[in-house]
């Protein structure tokens, strides 16, 4: 189909070299809730979850749960980190991160693509799965090599994404599923979070799914 592809651009498909594992909340970010029931998530939006605000008394790489899950805080949502959630959105980029080799994931509102630049107003949640070999668990094992496997067929030509992230050429509308997570490593001092994202898109929350472990192609 045609909006099967990605941009041409070399920045976008140089391969990253990056090593496995990584650092920051690894232990979090590859694993799930034991005896987890991937088919039980809760549908939200991509303006819940950027609405969602920080963890009470949240620090930046906060050594309690560098290897734990954030507590359950009473918030607008009624969700917790290790939570499964569904989310659907228009698939900007994605890349292959220079560190851990996780696929990293941009989700937005709009149907950016490459000729349809990213705006300020724009929404964007990240969304992350590490390599399959970053599991220990076998059924997650599965999973993240079910959804990288669907990414680059699909949408990278069976090429790696390269590590400042390929653009989608027309607009892809996805379904992603996977554990909500707060990635802490970005929290500056003063409690807000640093903006992220990849091309011109960014992230004002630090709510991720992380890692996801169901991807589907959907209509708006």
């Amino acid at each position: 189909m045609r909006w099967f592809l990605l941009s041409l651009l070399s920045a976008g498909l140089l391969h990253a070299e990056c090593t496995s594992p990584g650092k920051e909340r690894w232990p979090i970010k590859t694993s799930v809730v034991a005896s987890p029931n991937f088919a039980q998530t809760k549908t939200v939006t991509l303006a819940d979850i950027t609405k969602l605000g920080n963890p009470p008394g949240a620090k930046n790489n906060d050594k309690n749960y560098q290897s734990a899950r954030i507590p359950a805080f009473e918030n607008s949502l009624g969700v917790k980190e290790g939570d499964f959630l569904t989310v659907r959105g228009y698939l900007y980029l994605v890349a292959t991160e220079d560190n851990d080799c996780e696929y990293h994931i941009q989700l937005t509102d709009q149907p950016r693509t490459t000729t349809d630049k990213p705006t300020p107003s724009d929404l964007c949640v990240i969304v992350e799965v590490a390599r399959p070999d970053s599991f220990q668990d076998p059924e997650l094992q599965k999973r993240a090599q079910a959804v990288r496997d669907l990414i680059k067929t699909k949408l990278t030509a069976n090429q790696e994404p390269g590590p400042s992230g390929n653009i989608m050429q027309h607009a892809v509308y996805v379904q992603v599923t996977g554990q909500l997570f707060f990635d802490d490593a970005h929290l500056k001092s003063d409690g807000t979070p640093e903006p992220r994202g990849k091309r011109d898109m960014k992230s004002n929350t630090l709510w991720e799914l992380h890692p996801i472990y169901d991807f589907q192609f959907a209509q708006p």
